[in-house]
């Protein structure tokens, strides 16, 4: 009874819909999927089977039963977070066009998000499913159908996870969602991560080359420099030239999470450039792997900077000799923490750099690191950018000494106002003798001489207070300048 029920809604369904099939026979069968991808279209001229073209690869998907297609289109989701859920809820989804959205947050509730209006529409149980295959399908002839390549199943497509990424330049937040491809970081996880070679046929130098193994893509891989395409854009639309922009894209790799976990694990078999953004997050190794691969393809010389004393790696940058590290032509990079392009950090601390409060000694000298050897060095554009930091931290290092200075100075003033005050006192009590004795010409040829250290203190006083104010707009204006330059 169920199904005469169900086969009777269907058919009735056709009834509604077949007047306002859409005649596409003329067109490419390309153009056709492209036209029509994220729409729900049923089979008008059969017995209204039920499609959906996935944006992701244009083909059409078969969604049969409510359950199939229910389970089919969760399947094809795309992950969110549950900050982008709530303003997609709030106004629309433009840029998901006929995806599946998936709140991972939030049990994986799955949401179709209308080809034409951008609302998102809630898929909760398999009837829902089968409601919105009523409300938003379109008719479409046999004919025209077989024009839309015909996918597997949906396992034939792994859809990718959107990641939010946040991080600080300028000492601004900044924001980049990007839907990373979970089938391409399988691919990665699986590729190997052991050089190997044969006895006699032994590199000049097997740890470069073994670096050189995480620098290469895979062949599929449009994912790994798409990221820095999306930030080359975001900096070119505010104006930013190239150097900038190098700052930019490393300031979004050093807010990459410090894969602790990983480190502490003992397991620190790197990662390839796009695991490491999948995860968004790494080791040393595998941010500056990632910072390296980036700063060739903005088009700088770019090498990695080994310290094998300190057990850490960083990324460097083609730059002036004059700024670079020992006459290398290299400047420093950090990739595990925020610091200004060139700033070496002042210490690691468990693999991680980390930021002495207030430290701006030697910021740009790595010989506390210990021996540093240059790998995987490429030749390119010349950075220039070190020359403005370090003229920032000089600026800085003379704040701090004259604030040192007049903290010095004030500590003086505190130490006459107290001799000062201390001799006011001594004067009160000598005048309270005169005055208890009644010794009041005594009294009267003092008080003169009291009111005269009593002006003599009160300008002390002023003129403490005038520098005590002046010092700490002084100490206001540094943290501001210092909170910059570390972005604190």
């Amino acid at each position: 009874m169920l199904k005469k029920i169900y086969k009777f809604k269907t058919i009735l369904l056709l009834a509604l819909i077949l007047a306002t099939a859409w005649p596409l026979s003329s067109a490419k069968a390309e153009t056709i999927a492209t036209r029509l991808s994220g729409r729900i279209l049923l089979q008008v001229q059969a017995n209204g089977e039920a499609w959906y073209v996935n944006p992701l690869d244009a083909k059409r998907y078969f969604l049969g039963r409510p359950q199939d297609a229910f389970n089919l289109m969760r399947q094809l989701g795309l992950g969110i977070s549950e900050s982008n859920y709530q303003s997609f809820a709030v106004a629309s989804a433009p840029k998901f066009k006929g995806r599946i959205l998936l709140r991972v947050q939030a049990n994986g509730e799955a949401y179709y998000v209308d080809p034409m209006t951008a609302k998102l529409s809630y898929l909760g149980r398999p009837t829902d499913a089968f409601a919105l295959m009523r409300q938003k399908g379109l008719g479409i002839t046999n004919s025209d159908l077989n024009l839309i390549p015909l996918a597997g199943t949906a396992t034939t497509v792994t859809a990718p996870l959107e990641k939010d990424f946040n991080w600080r330049f300028d000492n601004q937040a900044q924001s980049l969602d990007y839907a990373l491809d979970a089938k391409l970081y399988a691919a990665y996880s699986s590729s190997p991560k052991v050089f190997t070679y044969y006895v006699g046929q032994e590199p000049l130098d097997a740890r470069d080359s073994f670096y050189s193994m995480f620098l290469k893509l895979r062949t599929e891989d449009n994912q790994t420099l798409a990221v820095l395409g999306e930030l080359k854009k975001q900096a070119a639309a505010r104006g930013f030239t190239a150097d900038q922009t190098v700052a930019f894209a490393m300031s979004f790799i050093q807010y990459l999470e410090y894969d602790r976990a990983k480190l502490d694990s003992g397991k620190n078999v790197p990662y390839y450039p796009f695991e490491t953004l999948y995860l968004q997050k790494g080791i040393c190794a595998d941010t500056t792997f990632l910072s390296v691969l980036w700063l060739r393809n903005l088009g700088y010389g770019a090498a990695i900077l080994d310290f094998p004393d300190s057990n850490h790696s960083a990324a460097g940058i083609a730059c002036p000799t004059e700024d670079s590290l020992n006459g290398s032509g290299y400047c420093y990079i950090e990739t595990t923490n925020y610091f200004p392009v060139g700033v070496v950090p002042p210490s690691i601390t468990d693999g991680q750099a980390t930021t002495a409060e207030a430290n701006l000694l030697n910021l740009f000298d790595a010989s506390r690191l210990g021996k540093m050897e240059i790998k995987q060095a490429t030749t390119g554009k010349i950075y220039q950018g070190v020359k403005a930091v370090k003229a920032e931290a000089a600026a800085l290092s003379a704040m701090k000494v004259n604030l040192n200075l007049s903290s010095a100075n004030l500590k003086n003033m505190e130490a006459a106002l107290s001799a000062s005050y201390q001799n006011l006192k001594e004067q009160e009590a000598i005048l309270s003798a005169y005055k208890s004795s009644g010794d009041i010409q005594s009294y009267n040829n003092a008080v003169p001489g009291y009111n005269a250290a009593v002006s003599a203190y009160q300008a002390e006083v002023n003129a403490y207070e005038q520098a005590y104010s002046m010092h700490n707009q002084q100490v206001s204006a540094y943290n501001t300048r210092y909170r910059q330059f570390y972005q604190q």
